[in-house]
């Protein structure tokens, strides 16, 4: 999985969580700490994402796994026809 799909799901879980936190009947003090958790947790996820926009990582070590599986798919011999 690639950093961008992890950093999206951390903020996507941060979300849900102050989405629960508001949408199930809780006492206030349960609520506050979820939507305060909820809250740190999307920051982290927007932390992350700004992360890989500032600083990027070098891309060669991903696209050489990702060219070695499609270069292999190529190399497989097709059978031939013989009409």
């Amino acid at each position: 999985m690639s950093s961008l799909t992890k950093a999206a799901l951390i903020c996507g879980s941060g979300s849900m969580i102050i989405l629960i936190s508001i949408l199930i009947n809780l006492p206030f003090v349960v609520q506050i700490f979820l939507l305060l958790t909820g809250l740190a947790v999307s920051a982290y996820g927007v932390l992350l994402l700004v992360k890989m926009i500032v600083r990027p990582t070098d891309k060669s070590s991903e696209t050489t796994v990702e060219e070695t599986t499609v270069s292999t798919l190529k190399k497989k011999k097709r059978p031939t026809s013989t009409l």
